[in-house]
């Protein structure tokens, strides 16, 4: 068994964090640590060649620290303040055969749960819902040719556009109106039980 080791953090650093998670980026010190140490874990799975599914199974935790909309998409803030934007697994594994994605262009501004884009199948069209206002300011070019990477990896190499706030204070309020990963999960689990009735 590991043993817990004790390690001295400088103030500065310390003070920067608190800055961050004051400015709204992150809801708590303990999240923005949370996603630092994902972020450097996934690195180096990926430098050392870990599958793309081992990956997935080991940071299955990322999905604790999104923020979902009901219309199945998920919120992250990235590292940058912006918020990265992409499908649930749920929605994912509904929307199979993804054939083609498309998305409102780079600078263009965006308002909280109207469409952004659209997932194609073989079968039909999904909208793709804005969890916040702002501009768009990154698209996934990885999903021009491979869009299947929507199926296959929902929460990383399948995300869809980033999604620059308009400012903290409206970004506060649209955060909180999103659902936890627990409440999207109930949410879900209604859903699939009209489903079968």
């Amino acid at each position: 068994m590991p043993k817990w080791k004790t390690i001295s953090i400088r103030q500065e650093l310390i003070e920067e964090v608190e800055n961050v998670v004051k400015s709204g980026k992150y809801r708590s010190i303990s999240e923005f640590v949370s996603e630092a140490i994902r972020l450097r874990l996934e690195e180096i799975m990926r430098t050392r060649g870990v599958p793309a599914e081992k990956r997935r199974e080991i940071l299955a935790t990322v999905k604790e620290q999104l923020l979902y909309t009901p219309k199945h998409t998920w919120a992250q803030i990235t590292p940058e303040g912006n918020i990265r934007v992409g499908l649930s697994d749920y929605a994912a594994r509904h929307l199979k055969g993804i054939a083609h994605v498309m998305t409102e262009p780079v600078g263009k501004e965006v308002n909280k749960m109207e469409p952004v884009g659209v997932v194609e199948t073989w079968m039909f069209m999904f909208d793709i819902y804005a969890p916040v206002s702002g501009k768009i300011v990154k698209i996934n070019e990885d999903l021009k040719n491979e869009p299947y990477l929507i199926n296959e990896d929902p929460y990383g190499k399948g995300w869809i556009l980033e999604i620059k706030p308009k400012n903290s204070v409206v970004l506060e309020e649209e955060l909180n109106d999103l659902l936890s990963a627990r409440e999207y999960n109930k949410w879900v689990s209604k859903l699939e039980g009209r489903l079968r009735e």
